[in-house]
């Protein structure tokens, strides 16, 4: 099989982002590769043109995305780094801009994967989260290892902030959500779902894959039955019928957006209602974005060649395939070597 087919039969995208001009989209992938729309088509209701692909090598894994000023900055193993996007002629630079290397314990068996990012605007801090069980959290100004947050005993799924209160929110394999404090070196909190009996899914397991709050809500899932938790008080007065592993969950406007190992995102009032049932051909769904300004639209990623676009959050509106819909892909990927 050649290699741009074991791409497309293999594709599994991680992560996604939108630049500062909400003029484009990225996703990255296992196979090192960032593919870049354009999101005027969607915008004027026009079939999308060829997307841009940007190889980051054989050997990069793409496990997270997030996007400040001017730069892409990419989470892989061992390290973040930022790469110089041009707005005008939508090219992003072969050449990393900064990197940060993360930290190798001493007991360290190997290098640990960085699997979540979130980036705090209000002060141009990165907080990743890790597969050594630690946020670190990283100055954009300088690259500086500002500090680290250590307490959860297995490797961190994903990692939120929530600027109004200060306070950072962490999802981890070891089954708990954990709250922390600048202020504070130990974390300030935890809720353990998989402990309370009508979350419980054990053969799930109870790991934390998504974990996504507002001023007044927590929400969270993985293996057991997402859920949604009063900040203040930390109970949780509902769940969400998910029937599978959850990998993403979010606030989207007024409602709750679920998605994982199942064939249908599901949409959710804050009562826990189901509003929508949305099809998909993802294996696996990874990864979420949307925008509500300039215009409304939603692309969910996941194991698969296709994003999946939805311009009301409720209803599937197209698919736009990843490769095979490349501008010069053909020499591109038949040159490569991949590595497995």
């Amino acid at each position: 099989m050649k290699p741009r087919d074991l791409k497309r039969a293999y594709n599994n995208v991680l992560a996604q982002a939108i630049s500062t001009s909400r003029r484009h989209l990225f996703a990255g992938n296992l196979f090192g590769d960032i593919f870049v729309l354009s999101l005027k088509e969607l915008y004027n209701e026009e079939p999308p043109g060829q997307l841009k692909l940007f190889h980051q090598g054989n050997k990069v894994d793409i496990n997270c995305l997030a996007f400040h000023k001017d730069f892409l900055i990419v989470g892989s193993v061992g390290l973040v780094y930022g790469l110089k996007w041009d707005e005008e002629t939508e090219v992003l630079d072969s050449k990393r801009a900064w990197e940060v290397k993360i930290p190798i314990q001493v007991d360290a068996v190997e290098v640990p994967d960085v699997n979540s990012l979130w980036l705090c605007r209000d002060t141009d801090s990165l907080y990743a989260g890790c597969g050594d069980c630690t946020i670190y959290q990283i100055a954009l100004e300088d690259g500086r290892i500002l500090r680290d947050f250590s307490g959860h005993t297995d490797y961190i799924h994903c990692v939120v902030g929530n600027s109004s209160n200060g306070c950072i929110y962490t999802g981890s394999e070891d089954g708990t959500v954990r709250i922390w404090s600048h202020k504070q070196k130990e974390q300030i909190n935890q809720i353990e779902p998989h402990r309370k009996f009508d979350l419980m899914r054990t053969d799930c397991g109870k790991w934390i894959g998504a974990v996504d709050v507002n001023d007044e809500w927590l929400l969270c899932g993985g293996g057991p039955y997402p859920s949604i938790w009063h900040l203040g008080s930390l109970r949780s007065p509902r769940d969400f019928g998910f029937p599978d592993r959850v990998h993403v969950c979010n606030f989207v406007d007024d409602s709750v957006l679920i998605a994982g190992e199942h064939d249908h995102i599901e949409s959710y009032t804050l009562n826990g209602i189901l509003q929508a049932n949305i099809p998909v051909e993802h294996t696996a769904c990874y990864s979420a974005i949307w925008q509500t300004k300039p215009f409304k639209f939603m692309s969910v990623a996941g194991f698969s060649n296709k994003l999946h676009i939805l311009k009301d959050f409720r209803f599937l509106d197209s698919k736009i395939s990843l490769y095979g819909n490349v501008e010069n892909e053909k020499e591109e990927i038949d040159d490569e070597e991949l590595y497995y």
